[in-house]
């Protein structure tokens, strides 16, 4: 069986201005590190397919299962860059509910029409992959929260650094949540209603 040089994934896709940004947040890596290019640091959700061709109706499906109404934007917590076996990532901080709350609706929509997307052991772990390479070097930290704007579906050419963006969804933006100052007038609100 050929080995699948294709992955298909939904993620999202970090803009190119903030790309750039945290590349230039790399601490000093060495010789045998290679930084992503801006143009591939995205945060994977769920990876649908591996395969050794091109899928031709995996968008057609996946907009489907998706349909109109995608569930509201999530602010991710980054807090700092590490070096992790044979790499680089911007890793979360804090709590990662809303990413996970978005992703497990975003499955289960895809599953309801029969696109089972493949888990790693892990499980969601939100991070952007920064670069590839051995490097040793203490945690910097970063703090960024990232609302991302738009789901992406992708086509990566696996181990060419090639990703092509087959379709994007606008997300709606995260509902906002009551300052404190509003805290007193909710129970009128409530009522009101």
């Amino acid at each position: 069986m050929m080995e699948p040089i294709l992955r298909y994934f939904l993620g999202f896709q970090v803009a190119a201005d903030r790309a750039g940004w945290l590349a230039r947040r790399l601490p000093p890596t060495g010789d045998m590190f290679a930084q992503i290019q801006p143009h591939l640091h995205h945060l994977t959700l769920c990876t649908i397919a591996e395969t050794a061709l091109p899928h031709p109706f995996l968008r057609q499906r996946v907009a489907a299962a998706l349909g109109g109404d995608l569930p509201a934007a999530a602010t991710i917590p980054f807090g700092r860059i590490v070096a992790r076996d044979m790499g680089v990532e911007l890793v979360t901080v804090g709590s990662v509910s809303a990413i996970r709350t978005l992703c497990e609706s975003l499955v289960a929509r895809l599953a309801a029409q029969g696109i089972e997307p493949l888990h790693r052991k892990p499980g969601l772990r939100p991070h952007i992959t920064l670069g590839y390479g051995a490097c040793v070097f203490d945690p910097v930290p970063l703090a960024w929260s990232w609302t991302p704007h738009n789901l992406v579906l992708v086509e990566s050419h696996v181990g060419h650094r090639r990703h092509r963006v087959l379709q994007s969804w606008g997300l709606p933006p995260p509902a906002q949540g009551l300052f404190d100052f509003m805290a007193d007038e909710l129970p009128a609100i409530r009522r009101a209603a």
